[in-house]
């Protein structure tokens, strides 16, 4: 009788990449931009750049004609634009608060099923249908603050 080989073919190290938990980290911008309201303010009117859109792409896992329809442009707008105006940098800031929070309690994965998913607590709609809008973007919010605070729909 032979001896059956139990050598494990699995990589010696995972590879583990943390999800980014603060709207500084989502958006790649200096912490001191964002942590004050006026500084926010002349943030927004400077207009964030291209390379937060992008991170927040990729942090979101989104595609550029959902991101286009939240922010309020076409797709190929997001193409061209290099520094996004007032209105689109403060939805951009919008985005990342939810998904900082989002990757936070759920985890990135688990955040993007979420939002995929018919919540019953908001009429059995997707989150994801809800971007658009700041008051959806709020509802978002406080329903993972219900969620992380445990109280019940």
């Amino acid at each position: 009788m032979a001896k059956k080989s139990s050598k494990v073919n699995e990589p010696g190290v995972a590879s583990y990449q943390k999800a980014p938990k603060t709207v500084q980290e989502i958006l790649d911008v200096e912490i001191n931009w964002l942590n004050e309201p006026l500084n926010r303010v002349a943030t927004f009117r400077n207009g964030l750049g291209k390379k937060s859109f992008k991170r927040l792409k990729e942090v979101s896992g989104l595609d550029n004609n959902t991101l286009a329809a939240a922010l309020g442009v076409s797709a190929k707008t997001l193409q061209r634009k290099e520094i996004f105006d007032a209105i689109q940098s403060e939805k951009l800031y919008q985005l990342a608060e939810l998904y900082a929070l989002g990757n936070t309690y759920f985890g990135k994965e688990g955040f993007r099923r979420w939002m995929e998913r018919p919540l019953f607590s908001i009429g059995n709609i997707k989150p994801i249908e809800l971007i658009d809008v700041s008051e959806g973007l709020n509802l978002l919010k406080a329903e993972i603050m219900r969620l992380q605070h445990g109280i019940a729909v």
